[in-house]
């Protein structure tokens, strides 16, 4: 039973844990959440399904065109819908609206594209979904590298914040005006965090798709889930969301092998409720105090 609920809920929990790490990315320049960011993971799996059945690509070529295309409508996004609002104020909230908005479009469009169906999407060659035997336990081979590329991918965000242009990042994310007054340009920064941020949200949505299938309703609950492991893992912080996507996936496994199945979110909500009401930054947030 306990190896079972490690099987189901470690992969699931990654794959939240990646969509708060892309939360993260837009937010730590910008202060602003995408809440198209779930669309942005169903297209990754839509585009890549497209590319390798009409249009008869390899795989590799059509999850690099995926990813880049990606990254492509997240900037188009924070051109449209976030940028002229932070030009006017980056202490509004009116991007809650326009991300809303071009969320509700981006799904409508899906729809009429591709439909309601959802597509199986095999693993990588030389990976399965189904379970092989490791030592008396049998684990999916994708689902471990899912797991392993997932951390992979973590320290590299975390290694990304070392360079010049991530202590850029860190600086805007510390103070905007004073970031204007370094010679930092935010705007230019908001551009790449969210090409980067819809990247990897292009390439969750394919990570996704063995395990849960490409549908254009894919985005819905990996969204939900991965704006908690955000929160839950403290704002900004991509260890936090890890420790915190595994969490939510972990308490979603165990929730459904022992309650009835429709009380799974329930469950992870009160979690996540019941922590935050302890510990309001987050799991690996920080109170920040203000000398005024």
């Amino acid at each position: 039973m306990f190896t079972d609920i490690l099987i189901t809920g470690l992969p699931a929990g990654c794959l939240y844990a990646l969509v708060a790490a892309s939360f993260n990315i837009l937010y730590r320049p910008t202060n602003v959440f995408n809440f198209a960011q779930g669309d942005l993971v169903m297209l990754g799996a839509m585009l890549f399904v497209m590319l390798t059945t009409i249009g008869w690509m390899p795989w590799q070529l059509a999850l690099l065109l995926g990813i880049v295309g990606v990254g492509l409508i997240a900037v188009v996004i924070e051109r449209v819908a976030v940028a002229p609002l932070l030009r006017r104020s980056t202490h509004g909230h009116g991007w809650i609206i326009t991300t809303l908005a071009i969320s509700m479009i981006v799904a409508n469009v899906a729809g009429k594209v591709w439909g309601a169906d959802p597509v199986a999407v095999s693993a990588p060659f030389g990976l399965g979904t189904e379970p092989i035997d490791m030592g008396g336990l049998l684990i999916p081979s994708y689902q471990i590298a899912l797991v392993a590329l997932t951390l992979v991918l973590i320290a590299g965000i975390e290694a990304l914040y070392q360079t010049r242009m991530g202590r850029a990042v860190l600086g805007v994310a510390e103070s905007r005006d004073t970031a204007l007054l370094r010679g930092i340009n935010p705007a230019t920064l908001s551009v790449w965090s969210f090409f980067l941020g819809g990247a990897l949200a292009g390439l969750t949505g394919y990570l996704a798709a063995p395990i849960l299938f490409a549908s254009t309703s894919l985005g819905a609950g990996l969204l939900l889930k991965g704006f908690a492991a955000a929160a839950l893992g403290g704002l900004g912080s991509n260890r936090g969301a890890l420790v915190a996507g595994v969490v939510i996936g972990l308490t979603e496994s165990t929730s459904s092998s022992f309650l009835p199945a429709g009380y799974q979110n329930a469950v992870i909500l009160a979690v996540v409720l019941t922590v935050l009401l302890l510990r309001p930054q987050g799991i690996f947030g920080n109170i920040h105090a203000r000398a005024v």
